[in-house]
C-alpha cells in the first residue's frame, strides 16, 4: 500500500520506470538488500556493506534520476566540523565527475550527502551503470574523508 501512495506524484511512465528499477534491485539480492519505496516516492535500499541509499525520479523530467548515499552529520557533539566539511566537499566536487557532495539542512540538522544525478532513457540504461555508480559514491566518500582529514590538520 505504501508503494502505491508514494507513487501518486509520478506519471504512469515514471511509475513503470520506478517499478523496473525496484524489481532490478530485488533481483540483486546478493548485492542489494531491503529495496522499498518510501513515502517520499524514493526507492530506499542498502548495499552489501549496509550503507543506505536512495533513488529519486523527479516529477516533470520522467527519467532524471538522483542516486544518493547516506553521508555524515555536520555539527553538534558527534558531527563533522562545518568549515572543514565544506572545504573538503568542495575539493572532491572539483576533482570528481558525476558525483556531487551536498550539505543539507533539515529540521535544524545538517548532513553531508553523496549524490549522482543523471538522465536515463530507459531502466536498462540505469541498470547498465548502477554498480559503477555505487563504486563512484564509495570512492567519493573515501576522497572526502582524505580531504576532511587534511583540513583538520
Amino acid at each position: 500500500m505504501a508503494g502505491t501512495f508514494a507513487q501518486k506524484n509520478l506519471s504512469n511512465v515514471q511509475k513503470t520506470f520506478q517499478n523496473n528499477i525496484l524489481n532490478f534491485l530485488k533481483e540483486e539480492s546478493g548485492e542489494i538488500s531491503s529495496p522499498t519505496v518510501n513515502n517520499d516516492s524514493e526507492i530506499e535500499f542498502k548495499d552489501s556493506r549496509g550503507e543506505r541509499h536512495w533513488i529519486r525520479i523527479l516529477p516533470g523530467s520522467p527519467f532524471f534520476v538522483i542516486l544518493s548515499r547516506e553521508g555524515y552529520a555536520i555539527g553538534g557533539s558527534r558531527g563533522l566540523a562545518l568549515n572543514e566539511t565544506l572545504l573538503a566537499a568542495n575539493q572532491v566536487n572539483a576533482r570528481m565527475e558525476v558525483v556531487k557532495l551536498i550539505c543539507t539542512e533539515r529540521n535544524q540538522n545538517r548532513n553531508l550527502v553523496f549524490n549522482i544525478e543523471q538522465y536515463f532513457q530507459t531502466a536498462e540504461d540505469f541498470k547498465y551503470v548502477f554498480f559503477r555508480n555505487l563504486t563512484l559514491l564509495e570512492n567519493a566518500e573515501k576522497n572526502f574523508l582524505d580531504e576532511y582529514n587534511k583540513q583538520k590538520r
